[in-house]
């Protein structure tokens, strides 16, 4: 019978509705209904805030959160204790002291803005970072720094290593220091709940915390370096650069509304943080993150840090000049006020003492979208609270809540249109003060959408429009001011492509966008209040990274393609290398392309420019490659465009390259067995994938997780090798 009357009760509301005898009335205008809401929020939200206590924080953190729902990650102002013990394990005595006179660096965005990176070199020492054993498949114990002695090459040996809980991320190299970042996994137990006359208690279930360090070691003698400060805070490692000896680091954690104490210690000793030391916006946003920056000078490490923490949402792209440092984050469907149709539905059903509360919220002095969350809050207590003490009968509440749906939808319906945008935050490296806060439409590929020059930032996106017809994208670029006001702006280049790779290169720009075939688009920006397309140039395939040769040519590292039959639509094939001639910059030219292997060939340079070598002085070019290649034997009769090839190599494919004759192959290094390639079938992993590769003097080095390879420049004969790993994987490939 109860079953009966519910569905019987459904059926007479949607009847109600169908007849017109519920008729919702018009929605009330809505904040944060607007498309222009965004940047009215921006604009009320230029400066940072302070909190005044813990439970502000809680609450705000609460009022946020669209979901209502948040984990539990430790005890509210239960600092744990930190174990961050390192110790140096030399192997060997340390050899003569001659040096390269020409060596690589890491390859990076800035000049003088050096990025930390899996593999250093000095021009003597090559300095690596251990794999992390998430990709073994084991549990992590133990991290490690290598240092090799690697010059001259016919004497490399390992001479220390560096221990130390948790797994290295990346590293810096400065002088007589070395700086490494990672993270470590610790478990704990959920606090005990007391429970009265318990007879069969159950044990409190384990969760992982996760930490992130900065440990600095001095290295002046290298066969035994000495942990010299450390900071650990709880969170992730993001990102870091270094200027001038001054590292700037950026972690993240994630804010929990009943639990929202940062954890935080320098040398084994925690420090309490202050909730006023807690910045923020006082702007909705979802997935709330402490974003703590820490900045150390390695030439004064006597010198307290300076560290800045902000609550904001996640963030996705760093980019970081000489002077400041930009936090960008895309911000979708960010508000979705709920007030106006608990208001519109509810309030002639609230009790006295309800309305009350939330008259006491409405002439508070809070920002309008938090009332919203707290005045929505209320009503929803006393909707969806007890039951006893809920006065609106079981039929009519059924009718409320079909009236109630239909005004989130048309809210929803209404946001749902509105524009995906990026959050920008500027904060000046010197004390980590905060500039300003600008926003534009669309999403960030990558840091290489993103510049400074002149004072002024430039940002290139790609954004998703809705409609009622569908979706579309289109790619823009923006120009900001020193206040984060956007000045000029180039909108609506090739709709329906995506950004694919974009550099900024002094008062140009270049985009590569991407569907079925590759424009790459040359635009000017030495008038920075009216950006100007000067040239585009389309070809087959695409590239995912730009490089400039010098101010007249560029390298394009990306996939070739080909048609599909199907139009907008084309399947990539190998990896594919492009020199583009931009000295007539309204007519780019392809000058010379290179490809390797089928479709399936991969290469760790597209997604992640430290593992692409170049030095123009030496017209040398060097990319890992996975080489995947079509056994034409296997296909009866036409080879279709999205046939895959098997595995056939993995190591490091050496050019030379120059304007006049592109690029010439000239050989390339393996760390690795043939026969775990024959094994590899669809998807192929192993410790001796070369990942890096770099040179001093006349020797190139490749390094892979197992093994740092040394050879001769420029016939690439072998000189010597040393094992830096396990070579043993997860998949049984290598014995």
């Amino acid at each position: 019978m109860k079953k009966f009357a519910f569905f019987a009760i459904i059926g007479i509301a949607f009847a109600l509705l169908i007849t017109g005898c519920v008729n919702p009335p018009p929605l009330p205008n809505l904040p944060g209904t607007e498309q222009n809401q965004s940047q009215q929020q921006i604009s009320q939200a230029k400066d940072l805030k302070s909190f005044g206590s813990w439970d502000e924080i809680s609450e705000f953190l609460e009022s946020a959160d669209s979901w209502g729902y948040r984990g539990y990650y430790g005890a509210k102002g239960g600092i744990m204790e930190l174990d961050m013990l390192a110790q140096a394990a030399p192997t060997a005595a340390e050899s003569g002291a001659e040096e390269a006179t020409d060596y690589s660096t890491t390859n990076i965005q800035v000049q003088g803005v050096d990025e930390a990176d899996i593999v250093k070199n000095d021009g003597k020492y090559i300095y690596k970072v251990a794999a992390s054993d998430y990709y073994y498949g084991y549990e992590t114990e133990k991290g490690k720094v290598t240092i090799i002695n690697a010059f001259p090459p016919e004497q490399m040996e390992i001479i220390s290593e560096i221990e130390f809980e948790g797994n290295a991320q990346e590293i810096f190299i400065y002088n007589d220091k070395l700086v490494v970042f990672g993270n470590v996994y610790r478990y704990e137990v959920y606090p005990a709940q007391p429970v009265p006359d318990c007879v069969r208690c159950i044990i409190p279930p384990y969760y992982s915390q996760n930490f992130a360090f900065m440990k600095v070691y001095d290295i002046s003698d290298r066969t035994s370096p000495e942990l010299e400060k450390e900071i650990e805070v709880k969170g992730s490692y993001y990102d870091s650069r270094m200027v001038s000896g001054e590292v700037y680091a950026f972690f993240s954690d994630y804010a929990y509304g009943q639990y929202p104490v940062p954890l935080y210690a320098v040398d084994g000793v925690e420090e309490e943080i202050s909730p006023e030391e807690i910045t923020y916006f006082d702007w909705p946003d979802r997935n709330y993150n402490f974003n703590i920056f820490v900045s150390i000078d390695l030439d004064d490490l006597e010198k307290e840090e300076t560290r800045k923490i902000v609550l904001m949402g996640y963030s996705q792209n760093l980019f970081v000049s000489k002077e400041n440092m930009y936090v960008s984050y895309t911000r979708y469907n960010h508000y979705m006020p709920r007030w106006p149709a608990y208001e519109g539905v509810y309030w002639a059903k609230l009790p006295q003492d309800t309305k009350e509360k939330i008259a006491q919220i409405e002439a508070s002095d809070i920002s309008d979208w938090r009332k919203d969350r707290l005045k929505s809050s209320e009503a929803e207590k006393f909707i969806y609270g007890d039951e006893d003490k809920n006065i609106i009968e079981s039929a009519e509440s059924i009718l409320l809540q079909v009236q109630f749906d239909e005004k989130i939808s048309q809210i929803t319906e209404t946001i749902a249109y509105e524009p995906e945008m990026t959050a920008i935050n500027k904060i000046a490296l010197d004390g980590f003060e905060y500039l300003g806060k600008g926003q534009v439409p669309g999403h960030v590929l990558n840091q290489f959408s993103m510049d400074e020059h002149n004072s002024y930032f430039r940002i290139a996106t790609t954004a998703r429009k809705m409609s009622r017809q569908g979706s579309t994208t289109t790619n823009n670029l923006y120009v900001l001011d020193s206040e984060m006001q956007t000045v000029g702006k180039l909108e609506d280049l090739a709709p329906g492509e995506t950004i694919y790779s974009a550099r900024f290169m002094g008062d140009k720009a270049y985009l590569v966008t991407f569907k079925d075939v590759d424009p790459f688009f040359v635009i000017d920006l030495s008038v920075p209040q009216s950006p100007t397309l000067l040239g585009k140039l389309k070809i087959p395939g695409y590239s995912d990274y730009l490089h400039p040769y010098d101010e007249n040519y560029i390298i394009g590292l990306g996939k070739g393609a080909m048609p599909s039959g199907q139009e907008g639509f084309a399947w990539y094939q190998g990896v594919k290398l492009s020199l583009f001639d931009v000295t007539d910059l309204e007519n780019p030219k392809e000058i010379s392309k290179f490809e390797i292997g089928d479709r399936g060939t991969d290469s760790y340079a597209l997604h992640d420019h430290k593992a692409f070598l170049f030095s123009k002085d030496r017209n040398l070019l060097v990319i890992p490659i996975l080489l995947a290649e079509i056994d034409e034997s296997k296909y009866a009769g036409k080879i279709e465009p999205y046939a895959r090839g098997d595995y056939t190599f993995q190591g490091a494919y050496v050019f030379e390259v120059t304007p006049d004759d592109g690029f010439v192959f000239k050989g390339r290094i393996t760390h690795v067995d043939d026969d775990s390639l024959k094994k590899s079938g669809d998807y192929y992993w192993s410790s001796s994938n070369v990942k890096r590769s770099l040179y001093m003097d006349e020797y190139l080095y490749t390094v892979s997780d197992a093994y740092v390879k040394a050879n001769e420049l420029p016939d690439l004969s072998e000189i010597s090798s040393v094992q830096v790993g396990e070579t043993k994987d997860p998949y049984g490939w290598e014995d």
